[in-house]
């Protein structure tokens, strides 16, 4: 085990340890009830609007950090399913961690990616990688699912050109931009998907601007004081929501489930599902 492995580990099981603490304090109101999945909407400015028609948008929904099993309520995978089709999106991401530690519930996996609305493009997450990535993307692709292992796409959305740049997760050190942005000769109009919140801080060096990640949960456990102390220990710099990251302007989603039964406490950490109405920059 490497040393950021090690550490990150050690935040997140001070994080929980602080679950009861936080109860305590609290209330049982903090924590968030099965089947509950928010819905955060944002209006960001896309550099690669500039190559669509005058006011138009695109809907960009993004789910991350699924981990069905015993850690994800049912009822949570259902929200999220419903979430989806409630949102509309003209494409739906999924940024990683779609088990847990094998291969069990792949077939559940499979009845809940057949159920999302389409069309949807995909990146890899390192619990991916401890379950069977391999297989996960095999099924994944079979679902219809466009699969980016440090790799770029041109899609049609909506009617509209999109680039879509998918890197492999960075906690495990398979991420590789230089890859995922071969061929590009316009990257900063690329919409980027990585698991790794960290991995954004490399990928403005290769012209990515926006980046859309998950992997932390939100925290998990969100403690006034005590989480942001640990996880800057830990060096997890972007934990939830919007950062400034290089070159690159990203987004950390909360994700739906976990791999453990922990409670998730504070309002960074609601499930959530985010949609972004991608749309032309004040400034070009």
């Amino acid at each position: 085990m490497d040393r950021r492995t090690f550490l990150r580990g050690l935040a997140m099981g001070a994080v929980a340890a602080s679950a009861g603490t936080a109860l305590g304090v609290a209330g049982d109101a903090m924590a968030h009830p099965a089947g509950h999945v928010g819905l955060r909407r944002y209006s960001v400015p896309f550099r690669g609007a500039r190559l669509w028609q005058a006011e138009a948008r695109v809907r960009v929904a993004q789910l991350s950090d699924i981990h069905v099993g015993w850690g994800t309520p049912a009822e949570t995978l259902l929200a999220a399913q419903r979430a989806a089709h409630a949102a509309k999106p003209d494409l739906l991401v999924l940024t990683g961690d779609y088990l847990n530690h094998s291969l069990a519930e792949i077939d559940a996996l499979q009845a809940w990616v057949a159920s999302l609305p389409r069309p949807i493009v995909a990146t890899l997450g390192n619990h991916d990688h401890y379950s069977g990535a391999l297989a996960i993307r095999r099924m994944l692709e079979q679902q219809g699912v466009i699969t980016l292992v440090n790799q770029n796409i041109q899609l049609e959305v909506a009617g509209r050109p999109l680039t879509v740049v998918g890197l492999d997760d960075g906690f495990t050190h398979r991420d590789d931009p230089e890859k995922a942005f071969a061929g590009l000769s316009q990257p900063d109009r690329a919409l980027v998907l990585s698991h790794e919140p960290r991995t954004a801080d490399r990928i403005g060096l290769h012209g990515g601007r926006l980046v859309l990640s998950g992997h932390t949960h939100g925290g998990q456990v969100a403690v006034p004081g005590l989480t942001d102390m640990i996880t800057d220990l830990a060096g997890m710099r972007y934990v939830a929501g919007w950062y400034k990251a290089g070159d690159s302007t990203l987004y950390v989603n909360a994700g739906v489930g976990a791999s453990v039964r922990v409670p998730r406490l504070g309002q960074q950490t609601v499930p959530e599902l985010s949609l972004f109405e991608l749309g032309m920059p004040t400034q070009v």
